[in-house]
């Protein structure tokens, strides 16, 4: 089924105007990846085993169930797959098993991390880890989207939590919220990013429509050649409600002021 591109602004909009997501993120990137993105009006979804963070998307299986919550299981799968008595019996042998559901849980896990594309963005622009290690010693830029121009691209985000513990997934009470589970949790040592996720069913590129890049800050370091590429980039490919600013070094507090 296509997506609905009124349910997704509704379904943003509505976000947004609680708080929960703010309505402009950020991406930090290097001059020649974003002259790339400006030229296909498209952004690299990546799978989480491609990921520079071999802890990213993992969790801690909890296969503490009751008899109850397995039989429950069992009827649901049996009703939805209208599952053979031969097959239901082989079902219930397993998921009695705790070690055979230990691996039913790592399998589904598996399948699912090869099963949809992630692109990252953050809630700041003015981030100075960001800025060294994305924006090749702050000569790059920072790309400011407006997500409500592009419901449809935009959905689904998610607002990563950043814990010190891996979130336990429980296979029969959180079985609908697994790729959730996977794209919300990483590690406390990366809360500086502030990162906001949005999820696709694939890896690969994805096109965004041109109106919801709305602003380019330059780095301090970024030269004036690279400047007029951009803008030159920009303009062959009739983005036309894009902005310029500059980054510049505060002249009394360890942060970017953009001007």
């Amino acid at each position: 089924m296509e997506p609905n591109y009124d349910d997704n602004k509704q379904i943003l909009n509505l976000i947004v105007e609680k708080g929960e997501l703010p309505r402009y993120i950020y991406k930090y990137t290097s001059i020649e990846c974003a002259i790339l993105i400006i030229n296909s009006s498209k952004l690299k979804f990546s799978k989480p085993s491609e990921f520079n963070d071999p802890f990213d998307c993992n969790l801690t299986i909890d296969t503490n169930y009751t008899p109850e919550e397995i039989n429950n299981h069992i009827e649901f799968l049996r009703k939805k797959n209208n599952l053979t008595d031969e097959k239901l019996k082989l079902i219930k042998s397993k998921f009695h098993n705790s070690e055979e559901l230990f691996k039913i849980t790592n399998i589904s896990i598996k399948q699912v991390k090869e099963t949809f594309g992630i692109t990252c963005f953050s809630k700041n622009e003015k981030n100075l880890i960001m800025w060294a290690h994305y924006c090749n010693k702050h000569t790059g830029l920072c790309m400011k989207f407006d997500i409500l121009a592009d419901p449809d691209f935009f959905m689904l985000p998610f607002l990563v939590l950043y814990k010190d513990e891996y979130p336990k997934f429980n296979y029969i009470r959180n079985r609908d919220g697994l790729a959730k589970f996977l794209v919300e949790t990483k590690s406390e040592d990366w809360k500086y990013e502030q990162e906001i996720r949005i999820m696709k069913q694939g890896d690969g590129f994805y096109g965004f429509k041109k109106e919801a890049l709305v602003e380019i800050v330059f780095g301090i370091r970024t030269s004036i050649d690279d400047r007029e590429r951009i803008a030159d980039a920009l303009k062959n490919k009739s983005y036309e409600n894009v902005d310029f600013k500059s980054s510049r070094i505060s002249d009394s507090r360890f942060e970017i002021e953009i001007v």
